[in-house]
C-alpha cells in the first residue's frame, strides 16, 4: 500500500493530460478555402483573403462591420464582424495585406459571420514584412 500515492498521482496526471488534449482539439480551427467556408454553417472555420477596396462599412447602430474579402483565385466573400469598432480599424483596413476571419457562414444572409479578425498590415519597421492586429474575443 505504499504505492497508493504514486498510483493516485499517476491517475491525476493521466486525467490532466487527457483533459488538456481534448481542450486543445476543441480549440483547433480549420483554415479553409471560400468554397468550403460556405458549407461551414455549424462549425467554426478560418478564412483568409485581401480586403476588397471600398467595401468596408461600419453600422454604428448594430455595431457591425461589413466588408468583402478576395482570395487568391479572385473569389469574393461578404463578411460581417459584430462588435465595437476598434479605433485604428480604418487605418489597418486601408493598409491590410491580408485578413484572417474566424467564424461560420450564414446561408440565409449569404455572408461569413466572423467572431475574430486578424488583420495583417505592412510593417513600419525595417526587416519585418507584416504586423498583426487582432480583433474579437
Amino acid at each position: 500500500m505504499k504505492n497508493k500515492g504514486a498510483v493516485i498521482g499517476l491517475v491525476i496526471i493521466v486525467g490532466a493530460l487527457g483533459f488538456s488534449a481534448l481542450a486543445f482539439k476543441n480549440n483547433l480551427v480549420n483554415s479553409v478555402p471560400f468554397s468550403d467556408a460556405i458549407q461551414a454553417t455549424d462549425s467554426d472555420v478560418q478564412i483568409m483573403g485581401k480586403p476588397v477596396s471600398g467595401t468596408m462599412a461600419y453600422d454604428t447602430t448594430a455595431h457591425a462591420l461589413r466588408f468583402a474579402l478576395r482570395n487568391d483565385g479572385g473569389q469574393t466573400l461578404s463578411v460581417i464582424y459584430k462588435g465595437p469598432k476598434p479605433d485604428d480599424l480604418d487605418s489597418a483596413m486601408s493598409k491590410a495585406v491580408a485578413i484572417n476571419a474566424q467564424g461560420t457562414y450564414d446561408p440565409v444572409k449569404k455572408e461569413f459571420v466572423a467572431e475574430n479578425l486578424l488583420v495583417k498590415c505592412p510593417s513600419k519597421y525595417q526587416g519585418q514584412t507584416t504586423t498583426d492586429r487582432s480583433y474579437g474575443s
